[in-house]
């Protein structure tokens, strides 16, 4: 019962920050800024690729208990490109990594994405740590430019979950929504 009324809360408080009048698909200054900038060598891939294609940004994660917190990051990753692909991390992921399941089953947890209007494309059962193999592997299947995340620490055994897609250039980090987390 706890659980369900914890899902309950957590869907009427993103029903109510969805109907705000500030919450709407245009970037904020702010993230305007963290934008690629035209022809920068760190970004110049991006950009070559803007060129030829939209860009494509990778987001992934538990979203256990989805809540508004959720959605703008869903928004704000959407603002750094043109289509947004959420890999949703499977249980069994989140329990050997993160010490204890999710609320949730791995169905409601992607039909809560799913429901996003940021979100134009799902990636069931995705891992918790994004190895060399798996960033090559999405890059290719799905034409990935960016890997997108919050500025919260995601770190497993003493290592940064998104160290590969750093070293490569491709990581860019957004704003976490203060005071909402289900972590």
């Amino acid at each position: 019962a706890g659980a369900a009324v914890a899902v309950l809360t957590a869907f009427v408080a993103t029903q109510k920050y969805l109907r705000r009048s500030q919450f709407n698909t245009q970037a904020t200054a702010g993230e305007q800024a963290k934008r690629p900038e035209t022809r920068a060598s760190r970004d110049a891939h991006v950009e070559d690729v803007h060129e030829k294609r939209p860009i494509r940004i990778w987001m992934d994660g538990a979203y256990d208990v989805m809540h508004y917190g959720h959605v703008n990051a869903f928004r704000q990753g959407r603002a750094l490109g043109h289509h947004l692909v959420v890999g949703v991390n499977d249980s069994e992921s989140i329990t050997r990594c993160k010490g204890s399941a999710p609320l949730m089953s791995d169905d409601e947890r992607i039909a809560a994405v799913e429901a996003c209007r940021f979100v134009d494309e799902i990636v069931p059962n995705v891992p918790y740590v994004m190895t060399e193999e798996y960033l090559v592997s999405i890059i290719e299947k799905y034409k990935i430019d960016l890997v997108v995340h919050g500025d919260d620490p995601c770190i497993v055994d003493g290592r940064d979950v998104y160290a590969t897609a750093k070293a490569r250039g491709m990581y860019r980090e957004i704003s976490r929504t203060e005071g909402i987390s289900t972590t």
